[in-house]
């Protein structure tokens, strides 16, 4: 072989080399940068499992199916004061009462409630410690409470 000959061989290798050096990094940089996405996405598929599970707690909290009920402001119904309710307001259309354990969650006098189908509330009154997971709606009338009757709702506290 001459000198041509042997120079083009020797570039020819040179090149090969070169090509599969690069060939190499490139697939290394590849698998890492590969490597570096599959922590990341486990990562975030992690972190929506735990929003997701914050979500479900959240909506247990604030939104949930009641017993809803009526009442008036009578004795019978509210004790021997019916004129105010246990937030020290006067009974009014458009305040509702809250068992105590939805009180104890966070169901606090002043707080708005959404009842499905009939509106939206203001709590400023407690019922009786007998009931649980129950809401009671004010109505002027005993007639009116009474025709309102017994159902079970979903019903969902609202930000302030």
């Amino acid at each position: 072989m001459n000198n041509h000959g042997a120079f083009v061989v020797t570039s020819l290798f040179f090149i090969l080399v070169t090509a599969l050096v690069g060939f190499a990094a490139h697939n290394g940089t590849r698998l890492e940068i590969s490597q570096g996405y599959e922590a990341r996405i486990t990562a975030m598929s992690e972190e929506r499992q735990e929003l997701t599970r914050q979500v479900a707690e959240l909506k247990s909290m604030w939104v949930r199916e009641v017993t809803v009920t009526a009442y008036s402001a009578t004795a019978e119904e509210c004790g021997p004061d019916p004129l105010i309710t246990a937030s020290m307001a006067k009974p009014r259309p458009g305040i509702v009462a809250v068992s105590r354990d939805l009180f104890d969650a966070g169901w606090v006098f002043g707080k708005k409630v959404y009842v499905k189908g009939h509106g939206v509330f203001e709590i400023a009154d407690l019922m009786s410690k007998r009931y649980t997971e129950r809401m009671d709606i004010f109505f002027p009338s005993t007639d009116q409470a009474r025709r309102f009757g017994k159902k079970q709702v979903t019903v969902a506290l609202l930000a302030s």
